[in-house]
């Protein structure tokens, strides 16, 4: 419980404790191949806001943000893998194998779902940021299914649970994909393999066939709707 502290739901921490015989090894939890769905987001223009904020302002705003879509996460049953300067990585099916494809499409289902919650709970914190004359802003998220490699990374003095693998990179890239597709307060891209998982559930429109930086073959992404866009 050290290891994943508030990272991760109730329900998880005590599927972790009921496994623990399976999943530790000397302290640590075991490498594992998975199939999961790893989402990430990033804010637009944050250095932009960085710069014109003193340093305790800033981080205050940033925590006030972190603190919010990190109970979405858990709320929708992922795990927080990560947070990188402002951005956020989360997991969805780790650290428990996902071991039929119903499993998996619920897992996708939930990331999904959990960027739609996002989206409307960054708007509210918009509208009260707005009314308190501090900075309002816009996000981006990259969603992918795939194979992960999962496990506690680091030395005696600090260890940490991370998902590591292609889907994790992949789910960076689309984040960060063609910054002109418009998606007003929050841009959802998603992969093919996840569009499988979740179509007819939620409003989508195929982009196309793309080169993703670092990958050889074509990726075919789609892109979520929000409820206006529709």
């Amino acid at each position: 419980m050290t290891l994943f502290g508030r990272y991760v739901s109730p329900q998880i921490a005590n599927a972790i404790w009921r496994d623990r015989d399976t999943l530790l090894k000397q302290g640590r939890l075991k490498g594992q191949k998975l199939t999961a769905t790893v989402l990430f987001t990033d804010l637009k223009n944050f250095s932009l806001i960085a710069n014109k904020l003193e340093p305790e302002e800033l981080m205050d705003w940033l925590n006030e943000y972190m603190e919010a879509m990190s109970e979405i996460v858990l709320a929708n049953g992922g795990v927080v893998d990560k947070f990188i300067g402002d951005a956020i990585m989360a997991v969805f099916g780790v650290p428990i194998p996902r071991t039929t494809e119903e499993a998996i499409a619920t897992d996708a289902k939930a990331a999904v779902r959990c960027a739609l919650e996002m989206a409307s709970a960054l708007e509210s914190l918009n509208q009260r940021w707005l009314s308190q004359g501090r900075p309002t802003v816009a996000m981006r998220v990259g969603i992918a299914t795939g194979t992960v490699v999962a496990g506690s990374l680091g030395g005696v003095h600090r260890l940490e649970y991370t998902t590591i693998g292609d889907c994790v990179n992949l789910a960076a890239r689309l984040e960060s994909f063609d910054k002109s597709i418009d998606g007003a307060i929050c841009r959802i891209l998603i992969n093919k393999r996840t569009y499988k998982y979740i179509d007819g559930l939620f409003a989508t429109n195929k982009i196309g066939s793309v080169q993703i930086r670092g990958r050889q073959r074509l990726t075919t992404i789609y892109q979520v709707l929000l409820a206006q866009q529709t």
